[in-house]
C-alpha cells in the first residue's frame, strides 16, 4: 500500500508511506509518527497498523492554501472522524467536495486512484482520526440483512469513490470515549492489538447503527448556521456543567433561542434530546472515573449530579448493565 502527497506546484512529496498492502507487520503491531513541514503549514501523524487495520491520527494547521497531488495504489474504506476543526478536500476534476465539520463523522470508499487535492486555509488546527480497513477485512462485515451495507457494497464491488451516506453524522459521547481511548491506549504489542481492534469494531458497530436510523429517511430540516452556532454552544454548557446542570429555559436564554428551537435543533444536530445527552454525557463521565479507581462510587454518583447513590446505581445498571461497583470487581 503506497500512499503518497505532493506538492503539486513544486512537485515535491512531503509525505509517503509504503505499507503491505494486507497491513501485515513481522511484530503483529506498528507504530509510527511523521511530523510534515511545508509552505501550506505543518502537521503530526500518528499511525498504528496490523493485518486488515490502519489507525492515523492527524493534527494540521494549514496556514495557507493548498494543492496536493495525491496517489494511493490501494482500495480502502475509512472510518473518519472529525475531532476539531473543518475538513474540507475538493477533488480536482471531479464533483466529488467533501466538507466534515467538527464532531461529525462518516464512512468514505477510496479505490486506489491518483488525483489532486485542494483545500483552503484554516485559522484553527484541524484534528482528526482515520481508521482504514482493507476490502477483505470489511468484507467480513457485508450481510444480506443490511439495505445500507448492500448499498455500499455496491460501490465498493464499482470501484466508485463513495460515501455510507450523504448526511455527516454527529459523534455520540460514547463514540468519543471510544476515540480517546484509541488515541490514549498505553497497552504494548499483542495486548495492544486486541484493545484497538476491539474499539475499531465496536465504533464500526455505532456508526453503521447510527446510519441506519435515517436509511431511507428524508433529510432533517436544514438549520441556519447562526442558530447551529448557538445549539453547539448549548451542548458546551451541558459539558461543562453536568454536576450542577443548567435547566431547559436557562439554556435558552444563555444561548438566545427559545427553548422550541432549542429542542428541535438539537435532537436533529445530535441525534438525542438535550437531558438525553447530558445523561449519556454523565453515565460515559460516571464510566471513566471508575475505572480510574480514584474516586469512591459516592463521590462519583455526586460529581455526575446524582444526590442519591442508590438513583446512581440504578441509572448506571440500566445502561451498561453492569453495577458501579461490579465495574470495580
Amino acid at each position: 500500500m503506497v500512499v503518497r502527497l505532493t506538492d503539486a506546484d513544486l512537485e515535491k512529496i512531503i509525505y509517503e508511506r509504503n505499507l503491505p498492502s494486507d497491513l501485515k507487520c513481522q511484530d503483529g503491531i506498528a507504530e509510527s509518527i511523521s511530523q510534515i513541514d511545508s509552505r501550506f503549514g505543518n502537521a503530526t501523524i500518528t499511525e498504528t497498523w496490523f493485518e486488515g487495520v490502519h489507525i492515523n491520527h492527524g493534527v494540521v494547521n494549514l496556514q495557507n492554501d493548498i494543492s496536493l497531488k495525491l496517489e494511493s495504489d490501494t482500495p480502502l474504506i475509512e472510518m473518519h472522524f472529525s475531532l476539531s476543526g473543518i475538513q474540507y478536500a475538493q477533488i480536482r476534476g471531479t464533483q466529488q467536495l467533501f466538507m466534515v465539520r467538527e464532531r461529525q463523522h462518516n464512512i468514505f470508499y477510496m479505490p486506489g486512484f491518483e488525483g489532486y487535492v485542494e483545500s483552503s486555509r484554516q485559522e484553527d488546527a484541524a484534528q482528526m482520526l482515520e481508521i482504514h480497513l482493507t476490502e477483505a477485512y470489511f468484507q467480513r462485515f457485508l450481510t444480506a440483512e443490511s439495505k445500507l451495507l448492500n448499498r455500499f457494497a455496491d460501490k465498493i464491488e464499482k470501484k466508485e469513490l463513495s460515501m455510507m451516506n450523504d448526511l455527516h453524522m454527529t459523534i455520540t459521547p460514547y463514540m468519543e470515549t471510544l476515540v480517546q481511548q484509541i488515541l490514549h491506549c498505553n497497552k504494548q504489542g499483542i495486548m495492544k492489538r486486541l484493545f484497538l481492534e476491539s474499539k475499531v469494531m465496536e465504533l464500526l458497530m455505532l456508526q453503521i447503527e447510527q446510519f441506519e436510523t435515517v436509511v431511507d429517511k428524508k433529510p432533517v430540516t436544514v438549520i441556519k448556521a447562526n442558530d447551529a452556532e448557538k445549539i453547539h454552544y448549548a451542548r458546551h454548557l451541558l459539558e461543562q456543567n453536568i454536576s450542577n446542570p443548567y435547566s431547559l429555559l436557562e439554556l435558552s436564554r444563555m444561548v438566545g433561542l427559545n427553548d422550541f428551537k432549542l429542542k428541535k435543533g438539537f435532537k436533529e444536530m445530535f441525534g438525542n434530546t438535550v437531558f438525553g445527552y447530558l445523561h449519556e454525557i454523565r453515565m460515559q463521565e460516571a464510566k471513566k472515573l471508575l475505572l480510574d479507581q480514584q474516586k469512591s462510587i459516592h463521590d462519583v454518583a455526586e460529581f455526575c449530579g446524582y444526590q442519591y447513590v442508590q438513583h446512581f446505581s440504578t441509572a448506571f445498571k440500566k445502561r451498561f448493565g453492569i453495577t458501579p461497583g461490579g465495574m470495580r470487581v
